[in-house]
């Protein structure tokens, strides 16, 4: 009998029933596809909310509610990069300030269904970022045919292509948020490359860093210009709230036309305009506040030449931290601690002609169809000035490790 209530007991053929408390699973594609349209109720909620309450609160607005909220869509597609065919001319000036909104929105969203999926690899997390980015485009493919107008257009292919990549860009951001999946990323580049990119990544941090410092200066200095602005069309309070709020969205691209005066190529404010250290030729401009930063003239020649030092300075700390690494693990080569501080400038103005590209665009017809710099200007002018800051300091540290 004992061996009898000893006996186990046959597994049962039946599956184990699921509890009510228990959470159902999902695969990664609903989990990214979720995660994309909650990121695209979200992107056009925030956009949609101040405007709806600078309508509201102004009088003097005839517009429906209905072309609002399109207008709040065509920003939103504005911020991925999408351009708007005006009566008047083309827009397609990016708000960088505004393409953080989104960014943020598709990471933070990516980042929850990371933790629900617990990708295990580089491969999976590529396709869990994947699985976030195209129901997020496709989406804003839906919303560019659903805010085209009689009067506007907005182009579907930028609409469709810009989202994939903001969205792509955010979701393998938050996709790699737990550290062990940074480390994972990080170290499957090589050796060299990461070499190349730290100081690189450091160097435009540093020309982005003074870029800002020069706008917020120029800015302080033309404070009261920046009122009258401001106050040039009696907007009133919804109004003025409108014009901080887009100042606020374009301070981004400020910063980075700072760079590009630092640099030597300057940008320009409309045809036949020249705003740099070289060169300057300003005509009228429209009233935002923003815009008072611009200086109502040139620089001295020494002043010109003292600012190509800022970014020869920082590659010249690219440098040391390349010939850092390269004793780091005994490489004592000259000539490959010059090749590798020479390699820094090109990574750093390739990033920084992408960010000059990104930040300039056409504002309307007539003289406002070239806003921003010249992405190839910048990107040579970088490269340049970047590699033989980085290639003087990475020398000159060397030579002092040796002596050390």
């Amino acid at each position: 009998m004992t061996e009898t209530l000893n006996r186990p007991s046959r597994p049962s053929s039946m599956p184990p029933r699921r509890t009510s408390s228990e959470p159902v699973s999902r695969s990664p594609l609903a989990l990214g596809a979720g995660a994309g349209v909650w990121a695209v109720a979200a992107g056009l909620l925030v956009v949609a909310l101040p405007l709806l309450l600078f309508w509201a609160v102004d009088s003097r607005s005839g517009t429906g509610w209905g072309e609002v909220l399109r207008g709040a869509g065509r920003l939103w597609l504005l911020a991925h990069g999408a351009s708007l065919d005006l009566p008047g001319g083309r827009f397609a000036l990016t708000p960088l300030g505004l393409m953080l909104v989104p960014l943020v929105l598709v990471a933070r969203f990516a980042a929850s269904a990371a933790r629900d999926a617990s990708p295990t690899g580089l491969r999976p997390a590529a396709g869990l970022a994947l699985a976030v980015a195209l129901p997020y485009s496709v989406l804003a493919l839906l919303v560019a045919i659903l805010c085209t107008g009689p009067d506007v257009h907005v182009s579907p292919v930028q609409s469709l292509v810009g989202a994939l990549l903001v969205a792509g860009s955010g979701a393998w951001v938050g996709v790699l948020r737990p550290a062990r999946m940074w480390r994972a990323a990080w170290f499957a580049l090589s050796d060299r490359t990461r070499r190349q990119v730290e100081p690189a990544a450091a160097a435009t941090a540093l020309l982005l860093g003074a870029g800002a410092l020069l706008v917020g200066g120029s800015l302080v200095a033309h404070f009261p210009k920046a009122v009258d602005l401001a106050g040039a069309s009696d907007p009133g309070a919804a109004g003025g709230a409108a014009l901080l709020l887009a100042g606020l969205a374009l301070v981004p691209n400020a910063v980075v036309y700072g760079v590009a005066w630092l640099t030597g190529p300057g940008f320009a404010v409309g045809l036949d305009t020249a705003v740099g250290p070289f060169g300057h030729e300003l005509g009228p401009v429209p009233a935002l506040p923003l815009l008072a930063a611009l200086p109502g003239a040139g620089v001295p020649d020494w002043v010109a030449v003292l600012v190509l030092a800022i970014p020869l300075l920082a590659g010249a700390v690219a440098g040391r931290s390349v010939a850092r690494a390269l004793s780091a693990i005994d490489e004592t080569s000259w000539k490959r601690t010059a090749a590798e501080a020479a390699a820094v400038g090109p990574v750093c103005g390739l990033a920084l002609g992408l960010l000059a590209w990104m930040s300039g665009g056409a504002v309307g017809g007539e003289r406002l169809v070239q806003i921003g710099p010249s992405a190839w200007a910048v990107l040579l002018a970088a490269s340049a000035t970047v590699a033989a800051g980085s290639l003087v300091g990475a020398l000159v540290q060397r030579a002092r490790l040796l002596t050390d």
